[in-house]
């Protein structure tokens, strides 16, 4: 049992510093490019951008997946981390729902992600 609680440990460590390796290539791609994204579906992906303006700049990080328990919707939430400004731009989470037949969005105000 203590052998494989070592072994554990060992790998998250090994997971840790790939993660720190690999920070300074994710921090020139998001300056060169000003976003990333990760995933292609418009309904589940994750996505970040820089936010570069006159009062704050920093990054923004958007996260689209499946609303749970609701079928033909999906949740954003959207978070800022800024380093620069006031800190005006909110942190939120909307729900988008879409048509079961056509896959077009729906209204805002027909859009609920509770069942």
């Amino acid at each position: 049992m203590n052998r494989w609680v070592k072994r554990l440990g060992y790998a998250g460590l090994i997971v840790l510093w790939l993660m720190v390796m690999a920070f300074p290539t994710f921090a020139f791609f998001l300056a060169t490019r000003g976003e990333l994204q990760f995933g292609d579906d418009p309904r589940s992906h994750m996505r970040f951008f820089m936010i570069q303006e006159e009062d704050s700049g920093g990054v923004g990080i958007e996260w689209v997946r499946e609303a749970s328990r609701v079928e033909n919707c999906s949740r954003t939430s959207i978070r800022y981390v800024l380093w620069e400004g006031n800190g005006r731009n909110q942190n939120t989470s909307f729900c988008q729902c879409y048509d079961p037949v056509t896959e077009t969005p729906l209204p805002v105000e027909e859009s609920s992600c509770t069942p």
